[in-house]
């Protein structure tokens, strides 16, 4: 397939904020490509500016080989490109004349005009509903006239923004249906949606807007690869197809807000694997692995090993680089699966993967003040809370990646990787969880960001 268009340094801003910040976004002739992206991320805002519906702050567009400034191109992409609304719009007239309206709009002679809605209307098998009101008709319907008037413009790139909303099974079922016909037809489209298996049923690519900075989204490839970029399918990863996959989930209740007090209920040790996380680039450190930093002529990460391998049945190290070295303080060594710091959601992942235990205790390495208790709090506000993520809280803010998470997350975890996901907050508040109550140790979750947290500790001015 030959490159149809090209969006080169695009930069968008709404009310003074940076919204979108796109190095590159490409899509071939004759392609699907799919776009998630949760909301406020601008996944409409891109559609309508690729449409030329709305202006970008900067953007060159690289059109059919040709390179073209945005005020240029403006008027090519509103002749080649169409964008449907999630909620498309119905004139109050027969379908006939809703399919026709575009064609009449460009002065069409009016004999083309009825022998190309005809044939629009058998195409999309709306004959029987031609002359009835367009207002009338059920969503699913509207998208199908919606989809009719918009080929029938032979439009070059088609772009539908949530094209599946509120929609029922058969609706969605039609409207891929028709879709997919497109494609088959040389159009090329953009999706957007939220639904992650779209994706596999619909695109050639997919793509995600995530979040990067203050207010600020950039595209990324989708997570689920191994370290070669190659994507590896859900099933062939790890033991995952006997598990409950993501689809089959029961949608949680809200999580709790309460902050559970710490327990006595008996901890089953050997149900649980603890895992440290020194998989970072320790980028405030200069890039130094702060898990080997020496102190006191051992490296830190032993101090974390120490208080956590009584509270646990099995203990592994998630690290991305250096692995010898991590390998061996004699435990098993675990690598991000979705490549390289993507961050501590990864680790934890990886992790899951790697365990078979029903629970899995998270804990950074930099962090060498951790409780002796911190497994049973966890594992008593779990419990208390009937919930699949404990976290640990401070007494002022939760600390996200001190949790006790049910293996049985894997599935749903992987899948929101695979769309794009990286906030461990976000991932969260999708599940019910619990807070457990570390207010009388507010210091425990000391970590090392810094030089000067670092000589801080060294010096013993941590606080313990």
């Amino acid at each position: 397939m030959s490159l149809l268009l090209q969006l080169k340094d695009l930069r968008k801003s709404l009310g003074g904020r940076p919204l979108l910040d796109i190095a590159s976004f490409e899509i071939e002739e004759g392609s699907s490509l799919v776009l998630s992206g949760r909301n406020g991320a601008g996944k409409s805002t891109l559609l309508k500016i690729i449409a030329g519906l709305e202006a970008p702050d900067r953007l060159a567009v690289v059109y059919r080989g040709r390179t073209w400034p945005w005020r240029l191109a403006r008027r090519i992409l509103q002749r080649d490109v169409i964008y449907l609304h999630q909620h498309p719009y119905m004139f109050d007239q027969s379908v006939e004349e809703n399919i026709a309206y575009g064609l009449r709009h460009a002065r069409t002679p009016r004999s083309e005009v009825r022998a190309r809605v005809s044939q629009a209307l058998d195409w999309a098998g709306l004959k029987h509903l031609a002359n009835k009101n367009a207002r009338r008709l059920s969503g699913g319907e509207k998208q199908r006239v919606a989809l009719t008037r918009a080929r029938v413009l032979c439009p070059r790139l088609l772009l539908l923004d949530e094209p599946f909303a509120s929609m029922d099974l058969e609706s969605r079922e039609q409207t891929l249906f028709f879709i997919r016909r497109l494609k088959g037809e040389g159009i090329s489209t953009i999706v957007t949606t939220h639904e992650p298996n779209v994706a596999k049923t619909l695109g050639d690519q997919h793509l995600h807007l995530c979040k990067t900075g203050p207010s600020r989204f950039t595209m990324v490839e989708p997570f689920l690869y191994d370290r070669t970029g190659r994507k590896v399918p859900l099933a062939a990863k790890g033991n995952l197809e006997t598990m409950t996959s993501p689809s089959e989930l029961v949608p949680p209740p809200h999580p709790s807000n309460d902050i559970d007090p710490a327990g006595t209920a008996a901890v089953p040790i050997p149900d649980i694997t603890g895992v440290i996380l020194a998989g970072g680039r320790g980028r405030r450190m200069g890039g130094q692995d702060k898990g080997l930093l020496e102190i006191d002529g051992s490296p830190l990460i032993m101090r974390t090993i120490e208080i956590l391998k009584p509270q646990v049945g099995r203990l592994v190290v998630n690290a991305n680089r250096n692995l010898e070295r991590y390998r061996d303080l004699g435990f098993p060594v675990v690598q991000d699966v979705v490549g390289d710091f993507f961050g501590p959601l990864v680790g934890m992942a990886s992790a899951l993967e790697a365990t078979t235990t029903p629970y899995l205790l998270t804990a950074p390495c930099d962090s060498p003040l951790l409780p002796a208790d911190l497994c049973a709090r966890l594992y008593n506000a779990l419990k208390r809370g009937d919930a699949e993520i404990s976290v640990a809280h401070d007494g002022t803010r939760m600390q996200p990646v001190f949790a006790l998470l049910r293996r049985e997350l894997l599935p749903d975890l992987l899948s929101y990787l695979e769309n794009g996901g990286r906030k461990i907050d976000t991932w969260y508040a999708e599940h019910r969880f619990a807070l457990a109550d570390f207010s009388d140790r507010p210091k425990a979750f000391f970590n090392i960001n810094t030089p000067e947290e670092w000589t801080a500790l060294k010096e013993g001015k941590d606080d313990r």
